[in-house]
């Protein structure tokens, strides 16, 4: 039997990073045992988080390494609501901010001023943005888009499940949304933010700031 079906769901991700403090030592049935913590219940489910290091492979599947700063960022090539292809590679000569958001995120809607500064100010001069809906309404991502006039790349990842676009949420790990991805000229992941950057204490324009100057002085 899957281990999977045996627990429910699995959550993969650093112990510490993930909040998982103290993992516990758990037996399932068939007499497997392994460290990890339990995060809920729900029914006959139960909800296990799980170390990713203790992981070897998910449906005989190798586990690519975590999306986290200093780790080569994902390759993809997707298309946007504008019929634009937008790809993400090594050597892309410019930093990119890949951003995670759905229309219906209240924290998303909240940093829209913010993003719509920043394309203004920087795309074209040493930055890339683009930004990946997770809603599933496309119709309704539209008519958002259209109210905000939002200038930047938007792509619908739900628009057609058999899509590359589909797979772009799991492939850079995006649990929630907001999320940002900050990646440098050689396609690294510099930095990355969880949860609104203009309703706390992050500030992604500083680190951008930071990321631009360092590439500039490096072409000089």
């Amino acid at each position: 039997m899957r281990l999977e079906r045996l627990i429910g769901a699995i959550l993969l991700g650093g112990l510490g990073a993930s909040g998982l403090a103290s993992a516990e030592q758990i037996k399932l049935q068939d007499g497997t045992e392994f460290a990890g913590s339990i995060l809920g219940r729900d029914g006959d489910r139960i909800v296990i988080g799980l170390s990713r290091s203790s992981v070897a492979a998910v449906d005989g599947q190798t586990l690519p390494p975590p999306v986290t700063t200093g780790a080569t960022a994902p390759a993809f090539s997707a298309v946007d609501l504008n019929g634009t292809t937008q790809t993400l590679g090594a050597e892309q000569g410019e930093a990119t901010l890949v951003h995670f958001w759905a229309s219906w995120c209240p924290h998303c809607r909240s940093d829209v001023p913010l993003m719509k500064d920043l394309f203004a100010r920087y795309q074209g001069k040493g930055l890339r943005i683009v930004t990946v809906s997770l809603d599933q309404d496309v119709s309704k991502l539209a008519q958002f888009m259209k109210d905000q006039q939002l200038p930047y790349p938007v792509v619908a990842a739900y628009q057609d499940p058999a899509s590359p676009n589909a797979t772009l949420p799991e492939l850079y790990e995006a649990q929630g949304v907001p999320a940002y991805y900050l990646i440098d000229a050689n396609g690294v992941v510099a930095k990355t933010f969880s949860g609104s950057v203009t309703e706390g204490n992050m500030d992604l324009e500083s680190d951008l700031q930071k990321l631009l100057a360092t590439a500039s002085k490096r072409g000089t």
